[in-house]
């Protein structure tokens, strides 16, 4: 946390603890309608490709373009070429690993808010054996500190997130996690998931931001969330002078239901693999 409000305190913001409200983001300067007040990436992100009515979008960048391919080993990941499928690697290198050991039918189940939560301890395990990097704005802490209100759940939703870490669970098979944990990220998703949306306000996919979910709900927000591609921003809206808390609308909240890259290659259909390397699309 202590890492945290130094990162926070040069862009001018503090997180200090509001009796009634927990965590809270302060602006610690003004700001003005339009200006940026924080930016992050995702810690964990998927587009929405569950929907056979909808077009597939880019694991990278989450676009939708006909020369989308689809990784030929799992079969669940799609990319709009090298760049974004290189920039994904090292996370699905091992989403990849556990997903193609599933059947069919299973593989099927996977819906974005599964995947989101196989690729949250694929990252997080990432972090820890140091392959990507911690920093204080991107790190598992982050997550853990976040709320899962599991006392303001019915006992309806207990047993669905129950049932989806349970699978979770199941395709990970790691046993130094439990069911417990899971079903309590899975009530973290719901509080503090965004919808990404492009620019017409359409949903494309699902992102956790564990900073910018430190901002509170009001039905008078100073602020607004805005995304570019996976990248959110939030923008002050109006004047939010300094010692202001910034807030923002819960209209986003999201609903839970290595060195060398070879060029694509498909050797007539058959999927090559080696895990130094991207598989093949199709």
């Amino acid at each position: 946390m202590e890492n945290l409000q130094s990162a926070l305190k040069d862009r001018n913001l503090s997180v200090p603890i509001v009796p009634g409200k927990g965590r809270s983001l302060f602006a610690t300067r003004d700001f003005y309608s339009g200006d940026v007040i924080i930016g992050q990436e995702p810690y964990v992100c998927v587009p929405n490709n569950s929907s056979v009515s909808t077009p597939k979008r880019c694991d990278g960048c989450f676009t939708t373009s006909n020369a989308l391919r689809r990784c030929s080993r799992c079969h669940v990941a799609y990319y709009c070429g090298t760049a974004c499928q290189r920039s994904e690697w090292e996370l699905h290198r091992l989403e990849c690993e556990v997903l193609s050991r599933l059947d069919k039918e299973k593989r099927n189940s996977v819906t974005p808010s599964i995947r989101l939560m196989v690729r949250l301890y694929l990252r997080r395990k990432l972090q820890n054996d140091k392959v990507i990097p911690s920093t204080a704005t991107d790190n598992y802490n982050l997550v853990e500190a976040l709320v899962a209100h599991m006392s303001d759940i019915t006992e309806e939703q207990l047993v669905l997130y129950a049932q989806m870490a349970n699978l979770v669970y199941s395709i990970l098979q790691w046993p130094e996690i439990n069911i417990k944990e899971i079903t309590e990220n899975f009530s973290k998703f719901a509080c503090n998931a965004h919808t990404i949306c492009d620019s017409e306000l359409r949903p494309v996919g699902t992102g956790l931001y564990p900073v910018i979910s430190i901002i509170n709900h009001s039905c008078l927000p100073n602020s607004v969330l805005v995304f570019e591609g996976r990248s959110a921003s939030v923008r002050a809206v109006q004047h939010i002078p300094k010692g202001t808390e910034v807030s923002n609308s819960s209209n986003t909240a999201a609903t839970v239901g290595v060195s060398r890259i070879p060029p694509f290659v498909s050797f007539n259909s058959v999927a090559w693999y080696d895990s130094t390397y991207p598989s093949p699309l199709l």
